[in-house]
């Protein structure tokens, strides 16, 4: 079984790597170079995750959950790093695979979901909104989407830890030079390293 997980694993990494870098499933393994080392980090991240929440849940409904909240962020990181711009297509389609989870899910109560997604998530597209951009709008759904899968308290511990990890990098940066005050870093990043923290600790 644990070969098959692996295996599990792979596919999604390459299908991750394959969207997020618009390239043919053929060619993940062919060019290599700097770039493409970097690149294929992201299949070698998915399917370790894969195996560790395998090992860690087993074949339970919040096996799924997790790994489509790993997905998820994977996902939006590269985008909002190469893009600034958060994929809607990938924020419909895990929504609506959260919709259904939640009817197979015991872990979470769909009453903490909605106050995750609505809640969280509209609070912060309102303080988007009220700071002219501050905090992006992409930010608010995503963080409303971890809170519809995972619930709200999971959103408000990926929120605060992001919030500090971001806080904690943005000083280093600017005593090194690399920043500015003006400078708008990628959110999404440290909400996938946030969640990493939260769930291996």
């Amino acid at each position: 079984m644990s070969m098959v997980i692996i295996l599990i694993g792979l596919a999604l990494g390459i299908l991750t790597y394959s969207y997020s870098f618009d390239t043919n499933i053929k060619n993940v393994f062919s060019s290599y170079n700097n770039n493409k080392i970097k690149e294929l980090l992201v299949v070698i991240v998915v399917t370790t995750m894969t195996y560790l929440f395998y090992y860690q849940y087993q074949l339970t409904n919040y096996f799924i959950v997790m790994e489509l909240t790993t997905w998820f962020l994977i996902i939006t990181t590269i985008s909002d790093c190469k893009n600034k711009q958060i994929p809607i297509d990938v924020v419909i389609i895990t929504f609506i695979i959260g919709v259904i989870l939640l009817f197979f899910n015991p872990n979470v109560i769909w009453t903490h979901s909605l106050i995750g997604f609505v809640g969280i998530g509209g609070v912060i597209a309102l303080i988007s909104v009220l700071t002219k951009g501050a905090i992006g709008m992409g930010d608010a759904l995503v963080i409303g989407t971890i809170g519809l899968i995972l619930g709200y308290k999971m959103a408000l511990a990926v929120l605060l830890y992001s919030l500090v990890l971001s806080g904690l990098i943005g000083l280093g940066l600017m005593a090194f030079g690399k920043v500015n005050r003006k400078t708008k870093l990628p959110m999404v990043p440290f909400m996938l390293c946030a969640f990493l923290i939260i769930v291996m600790l």
